[in-house]
Order: C-alpha cells, then structure tokens, then sequence
C-alpha cells in the first residue's frame, strides 16, 4: 500500500446528488421492479436509493462492481468508475489502526465481531454478531451459546435450560484463547485493539493501541510505557547450567522507576521476562497502571506503563533472539484511579 499523504485536506462531506447528479435514462434503468420484502445489509452498509430512484438497495463498497443503477457508498466517499465498473474512493485521509494503514472508503476487520470502515481519517464500526434474542412466545427458555468453531454467540431454545447433548460449546477454546467482549456503553459500542508489542526488548520503550472507551466515544491512540527486562539482564546471568529457561522474574525488592531524570512517586516490584535457551520471552498478560512522576525542578507528570504478570517463550520470530512474543492477553488492563 502506498504511503498516505498527509497533506491532502480533510474532502467535505458528500450528498448522493455529488455523484449521481440526475435521474438516468439508461436501460439498466427502463425496469423498476422492487422486491416484496426488501432484505437486511451488512452491518456498516448503508441502505441507498438505486441509481434509477425506484429501490432501495445496500450500497455496494470499495472496489465491487457498480453501474449507474447499482451505486456505491457515497457517506463513505465512494464513486463508480465507469471505465472500470468498480467503486473507487474519492481523494481523502486514510486510516491507521493496529498498526496497518487503510485506505479512504476500505473496510476491515478488527475481529471477527467488529467492522471498520476508513471514512476520510476517521473510522466507523458496527459489530458483525447482533444475536437475535427470540421473544417469550417463541422460546420460554432461551440460552446464549457459543458454537465451537464460530465467532459470534446464537440464541437457543432449551428444555428448561437445558441444552441439546449435540450441541458442541466453544467452552474448552474459550479457556485457551478468550474473546475481547463487544461492550456497549449508553450511545457507545466500546472498541479496542490490543498493545502493540513493546519498541524495546530491554529497557524503557512504548506500545500503544487504538480505542474509543472515552469520553468523547472517538477512536484515539493510546500509549504506555513498557519495561520487558533491564538492558542489564543477559542469558548469562539468568542461565545457570541447572536452570535452563526462566520465563518470567521478580525482582527482589521494590524499586521506584527512573524517566529523564525523574523518580516515580511509589514503589513497585516489577516482573520481568527472562530468558529461555534457543527460544524469545515476552509478556503474555499484562495490565496497565498510571504512574505518577516527579522532578526535582517540582514538576510532575503522569504515564501509562505496562505492568507484566506473565511471560511466555517461543520460537524466535526472523531468527532474533529476546523480541517480545506476538501472542497477548490483557487481564484487567486499566487500573483506573478514583
């Protein structure tokens, strides 16, 4: 993908009339019959009139086929191009999430429960799985399940609570890998990505991450601080010919962190991810707490910083020894002070 260029100006919003300016005489247009019952669109997809004025249809997307009936999502900033019979999108900001640039009008995933579209620098999600709870008429005992081998959780009607023996739950996998939650706050779906892996194996260096759980409900860039080991801390010294793999290491007492010459406020006795021979350490749960700095000129600030509570060790990824591992989980990740 091409490098964004920063400097083309955020488009003004578009009306469907920007793009289809007038009703078509075409002949994709002498036909204007309507389905009975029109059907649903995918979440994130907008309902549109065709470009014929005569039905609704769901707005097609980035690069599927249009014409001048089947129009493209022009809240998105899309158009058809003619030459080619796709949707393009106009000029405009495109989007950084997770650590992967999207282009203006492209959609993605960011879980197989969350849809993302790039609208112009700004990002829009749905969730994919909106379970349909059955009314009381139609199922007394209703059960929220999760399939084995699907994403999305489905409602069942149950003999008093009681599950069918060939229903097969995701229960054991769940365990072993569980699912970031869609969580809804009042007029705010709750969207996150997780932390990106530390910039640093050893010594002070920042992850950060994209989420809305504030405020304003707008997806923004989070940072913190990240510790993985002392630059002081060597396979050699952690590897004695009894022990050959330490994964993760407590130090042994409490110590205040050090920031361009100022102290933390409290104390902590940080963990740290050691080392296995042949094989990379790095965090596998964390959470993340405020710390308080302060100066000697008096002044203070407050950061992020990833606390570790487990490591896990794997194979190196490019053959580089100590990188932190890819694979995370985050157990009560923000440690909110009231």
């Amino acid at each position: 993908m091409a490098t964004p260029n920063f400097d083309l100006r955020r488009s003004n919003q578009s009306t469907e009339g920007d793009f289809y300016p007038a009703r078509s005489e075409a002949r994709e247009c002498q036909d204007c019959t309507c389905p009975d019952t029109p059907g649903t669109c995918p979440p994130g997809v907008s309902r549109i009139m065709d470009g014929c004025d005569c039905c609704k249809m769901c707005a097609k997307q980035l690069n599927e086929p249009c014409d001048v009936r089947m129009r493209c999502d022009h809240h998105k900033g899309l158009y058809c191009d003619m030459s080619a019979g796709l949707c393009k999108a106009s000029p405009g900001v495109a989007c950084y999430v997770g650590g992967s640039w999207y282009d203006n009008g492209q959609t993605f995933q960011l879980s197989c429960k969350v849809t993302c579209s790039c609208i112009d620098g700004d990002i829009a999600c749905m969730p994919t799985c909106l379970p349909h709870k059955p009314s009381i008429r139609e199922c007394r005992h209703p059960r929220l399940i999760h399939r084995r081998g699907e994403c999305c959780e489905e409602w069942v009607c149950t003999r008093n609570g009681r599950l069918d023996p060939g229903i097969e739950l995701q229960e054991h996998e769940v365990k072993e890998r569980p699912v970031q939650p869609v969580v809804f706050r009042e007029n705010c779906m709750v969207q996150t990505t997780e932390w990106s892996d530390c910039s640093k194996s050893c010594g002070f260096g920042v992850s950060n991450r994209v989420s809305n759980d504030n405020a304003d409900c707008k997806l923004k860039k989070e940072m913190r601080l990240c510790n993985i080991r002392p630059c002081s801390m060597t396979e050699s010294t952690v590897i004695t010919r009894r022990r050959s793999c330490r994964k993760t290491i407590r130090h042994s007492s409490r110590v205040r962190f050090s920031l361009s010459g100022c102290l933390s406020r409290d104390t902590y006795r940080q963990k740290y991810c050691g080392f296995c021979t042949g094989k990379c350490c790095g965090p596998k749960v964390s959470k993340t707490i405020k710390v308080q700095f302060n100066c000697e000129s008096g002044t203070n600030f407050t950061r992020n910083m990833m606390m570790i509570k487990k490591c896990s060790c794997s194979s190196c990824p490019n053959d580089f020894l100590n990188l932190s591992t890819y694979n995370r989980a985050m157990v009560g990740d923000m440690v909110r002070s009231t």
